[in-house]
């Protein structure tokens, strides 16, 4: 936008120029008038002024000229220094562990029942430090794919479920695995395990799982 007023400024002045140069050029051509003696006269009395104000003039025209050219260089270092600067992007530096967890197991219980071999001991805030994200994974199905499979991570140490940690997958008749949001660990080294339930006593599988810790 600067630019584009610096450029009109300069068209504007440039033809202020070239008009004022015609003007005077224009004067400096009219013909004689057609009374001689009176042309004479004129012209005996006085020849300085007949181009009187050259010198003015081009003094006028090379002011504008420079002045022009100063703005278009003033504005156009304004436009170089004000332009923004772009920053690399800072990569970030993620890692990633896992807990495997064995299957298969099952049951046709309607309540939260242990899932043997499931266990494993955390210790979260030390381990993996008070930032990390973590996340897990099951497969889980149901017999005939009719019903619902519930999933959730229960801490033995505590005797509390995991928050964030229940799952479930509706009339799959094989594997299909479904992943958590975020799971919220209390303190300590605690020991956890699968717990899996039937919604309406058809047999459920726990095929095998993983949890997945970003620090």
């Amino acid at each position: 936008m600067i630019r584009a007023l610096v450029y009109i400024n300069l068209v504007v002045t440039l033809c202020l120029v070239a008009f004022v140069s015609w003007f005077f050029i224009d004067q400096r051509s009219v013909p004689p008038s057609h009374n001689t003696n009176t042309s004479i006269e004129k012209t005996s009395g006085d020849t300085s002024n007949i181009d009187s104000c050259g010198e003015e003039c081009k003094k006028q025209i090379q002011q504008a000229v420079s002045s022009s050219l100063a703005t278009i260089s003033a504005d156009t270092s304004q436009v170089v220094a004000t332009a923004p600067t772009v920053s690399p992007p800072t990569a970030e530096k993620t890692q990633y562990a896992y807990i495997p967890l064995s299957g298969p197991v099952t049951t046709t219980s309607t309540e939260w029942t242990d899932m043997p071999g499931t266990d494993f001991y955390l210790n979260l805030n030390v381990d993996y430090g008070k930032d990390s994200y973590v996340t897990w994974a099951p497969s889980l199905k149901v017999a005939h794919g009719n019903g619902v499979v519930a999933a959730r991570i229960y801490d033995v140490t505590n005797k509390i479920s995991v928050n964030g940690s229940e799952v479930s997958v509706s009339n799959e008749s094989d594997l299909t695995q479904v992943e958590s949001g975020s799971l919220s660990f209390w303190a300590g080294n605690n020991l956890y395990r699968v717990q899996l339930k039937s919604l309406n006593t058809f047999e459920v599988t726990f095929g095998s799982g993983r949890i997945k810790i970003a620090y």
